[in-house]
């Protein structure tokens, strides 16, 4: 059932980076906050082209401007210089097409709405398009199956998290946006997560970008890691992840993923 939720048979093979076209483009992207001796630039002349169907992770220090791309690619921050393409067009027409999603650190529930009830909302608020995904299905994908019901106040964060991704993909996002979305939850929930993640991924074939500050998650989950220096916030490496997929958390015991972090790591300590 879980394989069905957003129609979509059979489940999509992994994507080769080497081959997909762009679902998002950024060419020379400049944002700076505010104006004179008090402007900001958060980030500066970042270019980098993200695969369509792939799952790049951003890392890099704090202030770097991870956040702040993201919301420029979701029309909720405006580039100062530069050009945002998401499959092919503006950000404004993509985000009034609802062609991506974001997903928070904080998964904002509404309190007294079930589970069910806050997975439809987007549906409720804007519309679900021409064939919004069945958020009963969803909520079996991310392994919510009988706790339809359940308010958040009965859940466990880990579980609100699971919401807010059934939520992101009841409109049928081509593209989710992630911003430290696990970053809040314990060692163990984490882990899981990113095993239903990368699962939810394969099934649904979603172009996902994900910020995180953990060398570990962006190496065990990415097919790519954009890594950011900030000062002002810029592009450092957009480093390929050479790990066979489906991937598990063995795969962190082993040489190559230690080698790809020791990589990663050193790249953050030269930013």
């Amino acid at each position: 059932m879980a394989a069905t939720a957003l129609a979509k048979a059979p489940a999509m093979p992994v994507p080769s980076s080497e081959t997909a076209t762009g679902a998002v483009s950024v060419h020379g992207v400049d944002v700076v906050f505010g104006e004179g001796d008090q402007a900001v630039t958060a980030l500066s002349n970042v270019s980098v082209t993200i695969p369509d169907g792939a799952l790049v992770t951003m890392i890099g220090p704090s202030g770097c401007g991870k956040s702040t791309l993201l919301r420029a690619i979701a029309d909720l921050v405006p580039a100062t210089a530069g050009a945002i393409t998401v499959l092919g067009r503006s950000p404004e027409a993509a985000r009034r097409e609802r062609n991506f999603s974001f997903v928070f650190q904080d998964a904002t529930l509404l309190p007294w709405r079930s589970a069910i009830d806050n997975v439809r909302l987007p549906l409720e608020v804007g519309g679900g398009g021409t064939a919004p995904a069945d958020p009963q299905a969803l909520l079996e994908l991310v392994g919510l199956r009988g706790r339809e019901k359940a308010l958040p106040a009965e859940m466990s964060g880990g579980m609100r998290q699971r919401v807010a991704i059934a939520r992101a993909l009841v409109t049928r996002p081509k593209i989710l946006l992630m911003d430290e979305p696990f970053g809040a939850l314990d060692e163990i929930t984490r882990d899981k997560l990113n095993e239903e993640l990368l699962r939810i991924w394969q099934e649904t074939g979603t172009t996902i970008m994900f910020v995180t500050h953990s060398i570990p998650e962006a190496a065990f989950l990415g097919q790519h890691v954009l890594v950011l220096a900030a000062h002002p916030g810029r592009v450092k490496e957009f480093m390929r992840v050479d790990l066979p997929y489906p991937r598990r958390l063995a795969v962190r015991d082993t040489l190559e993923f230690v080698q790809i972090t020791a990589r990663l790591r050193q790249l953050l300590e030269e930013c």
